[in-house]
C-alpha cells in the first residue's frame, strides 16, 4: 500500500461532530450512516467499528477555525463537545476532556509530559498549529496508548505532500486586530501571521517544508480595554516544519518529521534590557499592568521535536509500524511581579528556567488472523527527564527605574526535578461476529520507574520552604477494555464499552503533599490512578439528519483533585475516591448542497471525596468545565463564495464554590461568530480570501480561566477580560 493509497484511505469527510452530519446529498435522501476514516486508534479503520465515542475536525474545519486564532486550543474549545471552553491563553487551564486529562499526540509523538497539560505553556504550543491537516478525539481512557490520558485521546494529524505533482508552493498572510482598539491598525491592535509551504513527490520521494512567523499583540476586550498581558498576545513565533518521506520497495514507507518553534515575549510592562551584569530596569508602561517584563535576550521559549518512521504494509501478512521520537523544551519566562499580595508564599520577582527532554519508541503489528478476526500487539517505551528553577530578583518599587540588579538574591527549585521511564505493552482483538455485531477487546500492562531529586521549593504551600529528600520508586499495573458496536440497521448503530485507563500521578505535584523526611516510594500520593470508565452511545441517521449520543461514568480510587488554601489563596492537591459523568448529544442537518447546520449539547459534572469518608464534594472548576452547546452553519451561495457561523454557549457552574472547593463561580455566556470565504484565480493562483468576525456582538465577559482567578488576591491581576470583537482578514495563494 503506497502513500498516496494509505492518504487516501484516511481522508475524513466529516466536518467535526461525534457523527458526521455532512452527508451527501444522496446519502441523506437514504438516510445512510457516512463511514468516516479514522486512525486515532492506531490503525485506520471506519468510524462505525470503534466502539466508543469518536469525533474528527477535518481540514475545511481546521481552515475556518484557524482563520480565527492560530490558538488551536481554541478550536478543541469550540468545536469538541466535553472540552473545556476557549481560554486564549496558551496554557490548557480548565480545560479537560469529560474532567479528566487527555493525552495529546501529533502524528504519534506524545506532546505532554507527566505533571499536567499544563506545564511549560501547553503542549499544543509546541508545534505550528497552520501544519494540522485533521484532528481526531477518542473519548474516554485507552488501553491502546496508556501512559495517561484518562480523559482520552486527542490527536493532530500533520498536512501531507501534494501527490499529484513535482512542487506546490503556498502562502498565507492574515491580519487581525480589534474594533475596541482607539487605533485598530496600530502596532497594538494588529496582529499578523505569514507562512509559507513548498511540498510535492518526485518518484519515490516526498517533501513539505514550511515556515511561518506568527506576531500576537495586544488583545483589546469588549469594553475596549486591553486585556491584561500576562497570557493575552505579545508573542512572536518563528516556527520551521520538515516532513520527508521515502518509499524504499512495494508497500514500505520512511518518513522524518522535525519541528522547531522559537518564542519571544515582548509583553508590555516595564522594558527590561539585560546586559552582561544584569536587569537593567527601563521606564513603564502608564495602561498596562507591569506583571512582567520585556524585551529580554535572556528569555526564550524553544520547543522541537524529532521522529523517524518506518512502516511496512504487508509484512507476514500484517500491517508494522516503527517510530522513534525525541522531544525536548528549554524556556526562560519572563521575569514575573508577584507583590500581591504583600507577604503571599511567592518572592517578590522570580523567572522560571524549566527544561523538559523526552525519547520514545513505539512499536505495533496489525494483523487480520481470519476475515473475522484481527490483533494488533504493541509497545511504547518513553524517557522523560525535567528540571525547573527560579531566580529571585530585587528589582525595588515600581517608582525605583534607574538600577541595575547584577544577581540574583535567591535561587531554588521551581518543581522538584525528576526523571522517569514508563514502558507499556499492549494487545488488541476485534472480533466481527456478525453482519451487526462486532466485539473488541485488549489488555495494557503498564510499569513506571521513576527518580525525583531532592530540593528546597522556593514556592512551598504553605510557607515556609523546607528542604526535601529525593527518592525513586516503582509501580505497575494493568488496563482491561471491552468494547461492542451492534447496527440494529443501515440507519442505526449502537455501542458500549468499558475501559480502564492507567495513570502516574503528577510527581511535581504530589511531592509537595508528602511529608519531609517521608520516604517517597511508599507514600500513598505516588499510587498511580486507575480509572474505571463505562459508556454507551449510538449513532444514526434519519433522511437528511444525522445524529449521535453517548452517556457515560468514571471513577477512580486516587484521583488528583485540587482544593483551594483559604489561608495561603493558593492551593494544594488531594488523593481522594474520584466519580466523573456526563454525556454529549450531537446532532447534523443538511437539506441540500447548500446549507450544513450541526448543533451539539455536552455535560460534565464530577465530585471527590477529600477525607475517604464517603461525602462527597464537587470537583474544582479547574478540572470540571460547565455545560457548553454550540450552532454551525455554512451556506455555499456558488463554488467561490460561502459564509458560515457559529453560536457557543457556556452555562454556569457554581457547586464548587458551594462547596468550599473553589473560590469562585463560573458565569455563562454567549458568543458569536461569522465568516466568509471567496474564492478566485489570481496571476496563476489559486486565491482564498477569509474574513472572520468573533464575538460579533463584542460581548464583556470572562473566559472560564480567567474567572478562576477572581476573588483571589494572589492572583487578582492575572484577571483579564476575554477577547472582545476581532476581524480577521487573510489571504491564501497556492500555485
Amino acid at each position: 500500500m503506497t502513500r498516496q493509497t494509505l492518504a487516501a484511505a484516511a481522508t475524513l469527510a466529516s466536518i467535526g461532530a461525534v457523527v458526521s452530519p455532512s452527508i451527501s446529498a444522496q446519502q441523506a435522501a437514504m438516510g445512510e450512516l457516512e463511514e468516516v476514516i479514522v486512525s486515532a486508534s492506531r490503525r485506520v479503520q471506519p468510524i462505525n467499528e470503534v466502539a466508543r465515542t469518536v469525533m474528527v475536525i477535518n481540514q475545511d474545519i481546521l481552515a475556518e477555525e484557524m482563520g480565527k486564532s492560530s490558538n488551536i486550543a481554541n478550536l478543541l474549545g469550540a468545536r469538541v463537545p466535553g472540552f473545556g471552553a476557549p481560554t486564549f491563553i496558551d496554557q490548557l487551564r480548565t480545560q479537560t476532556l469529560r474532567g479528566r486529562e487527555p493525552l495529546y499526540l501529533i502524528d504519534g509523538i506524545p506532546l505532554a509530559f507527566n505533571g499536567g497539560a499544563a506545564f511549560a505553556q501547553g503542549p499544543l504550543v509546541k508545534f505550528d498549529s497552520g501544519t494540522v491537516e485533521r484532528v481526531e478525539v477518542l473519548y474516554g481512557p485507552t488501553a491502546i496508548y496508556g501512559a495517561g490520558g484518562v480523559g482520552g485521546v486527542i490527536q493532530f494529524f500533520t498536512a501531507e505532500a501534494p501527490s499529484d505533482r513535482e512542487f506546490e508552493l503556498n502562502f498565507r498572510q492574515s491580519f487581525t486586530t480589534y474594533t475596541g482598539a482607539d487605533d485598530p491598525l496600530d502596532s497594538d491592535a494588529l496582529s499578523w501571521r505569514s507562512a509559507i509551504r513548498v511540498g510535492g513527490t518526485i518518484d519515490r520521494f516526498d517533501y513539505l517544508l514550511s515556515y511561518s512567523y506568527d506576531a500576537q499583540n495586544g488583545v483589546y476586550d469588549g469594553n475596549g480595554d486591553i486585556a491584561n498581558p500576562v497570557y493575552y498576545g505579545y508573542t512572536d513565533d518563528d516556527s520551521y516544519f520538515v516532513k520527508l518521506g521515502f518509499e524504499p520497495g512495494l508497500n514500505q514507507r520512511l518518513e522524518i518529521l522535525y519541528s522547531y518553534v522559537d518564542r519571544d515575549y515582548d509583553s508590555p510592562g516595564y522594558g527590561v534590557e539585560v546586559t552582561e551584569d544584569g536587569f537593567a530596569i527601563a521606564d513603564e508602561s502608564e495602561d498596562i499592568p507591569s506583571f512582567r517584563y520585556r524585551g529580554s535576550s535572556r528569555v526564550n521559549d524553544e520547543k522541537s521535536f524529532f521522529s523517524f518512521s518506518y512502516l511496512h504494509s504487508e509484512l507476514w501478512g500484517g500491517e508494522f509500524r516503527f517510530q522513534a521520537y525525541t522531544r525536548e523544551d528549554d524556556i526562560r519566562e519572563p521575569l514575573v511581579d508577584f507583590r500581591i499580595p504583600p507577604g503571599g508564599p511567592f518572592p517578590d520577582n522570580y523567572q522560571a528556567v524549566k527544561s523538559d527532554q523526552s525519547d520514545g519508541v513505539r512499536l505495533q503489528y496489525f494483523r487480520p488472523i481470519t476475515e473475522a478476526f484481527n490483533v494488533i500487539v504493541g509497545a511504547d517505551y518513553e524517557e522523560q527527564d525535567r528540571d525547573a528553577v527560579a531566580y529571585v530578583y530585587d528589582i525595588g518599587t515600581p517608582a525605583d527605574r534607574d538600577f541595575v540588579v547584577t544577581e540574583p538574591v535567591n535561587e531554588g527549585q521551581f518543581v522538584y526535578p525528576f526523571k522517569l521511564e514508563t514502558l507499556g505493552l499492549f494487545v488488541q482483538a476485534e472480533w466481527e461476529v456478525s453482519d451487526r455485531l462486532r466485539l473488541s477487546g485488549g489488555v495494557r500492562y503498564e510499569d513506571a520507574e521513576f527518580e525525583i531529586g531532592d530540593g528546597t521549593l522556593l514556592f512551598e504551600i504553605p510557607p515556609p520552604p523546607v528542604f526535601r529528600q529525593g527518592g525513586s520508586g516503582e509501580d505497575d499495573g494493568y488496563a482491561y477494555n471491552i468494547g461492542l458496536t451492534y447496527n440494529l440497521n443501515d440507519n442505526l448503530m449502537l455501542y458500549g464499552n468499558y475501559a480502564e485507563g492507567y495513570e502516574l500521578p503528577s510527581l511535581s505535584s504530589v511531592s509537595r503533599i508528602i511529608p519531609p523526611g517521608a520516604p517517597l516510594e511508599s507514600d500513598e500520593a505516588i499510587e498511580p490512578q486507575i480509572v474505571d470508565n463505562y459508556e454507551l452511545g449510538l449513532r444514526g441517521a434519519a433522511g437528511n439528519f444525522s445524529y449521535s449520543a453517548a452517556i457515560y461514568y468514571s471513577e477512580s480510587d486516587f484521583g488528583q483533585n485540587f482544593i483551594y488554601d483559604p489561608v495561603s489563596l493558593l492551593g494544594r492537591y488531594n488523593r481522594s475516591p474520584e466519580r466523573n459523568y456526563g454525556g454529549e448529544l450531537v446532532g447534523g442537518w443538511q437539506p441540500n448542497d447548500a446549507l450544513t447546520l450541526t448543533a451539539s449539547f455536552s455535560m460534565t459534572e464530577a465530585e471527590f471525596d477529600p477525607e475517604d469518608t464517603g461525602d462527597f464534594v464537587a470537583q474544582s472548576g479547574l478540572e470540571v468545565q460547565p455545560w457548553k452547546a454550540t450552532l454551525n452553519g455554512s451556506y455555499v451561495f456558488t463554488e467561490n463564495f460561502d459564509v458560515n457561523f457559529q453560536l457557543l454557549v457556556v452555562g454556569d457552574r457554581d457547586r464548587a464554590l458551594d462547596d468550599g472547593v473553589d473560590l469562585w463561580e463560573v458565569k455563562g455566556y454567549e458568543i458569536i461568530d461569522v465568516g466568509l470565504n471567496y474564492r478566485f484565480d489570481l496571476a496563476g493562483a489559486r486565491t482564498l480570501t477569509s474574513l472572520q468576525i468573533t464575538n460579533l456582538l463584542d460581548e464583556d465577559y470572562l473566559a472560564p480561566s480567567s474567572q478562576s482567578y477572581t476573588n483571589n488576591l494572589a492572583f487578582s491581576e492575572r484577571v483579564a477580560g476575554a477577547p472582545g470583537r476581532a476581524i480577521t482578514l487573510a489571504f491564501d495563494f497556492t500555485w
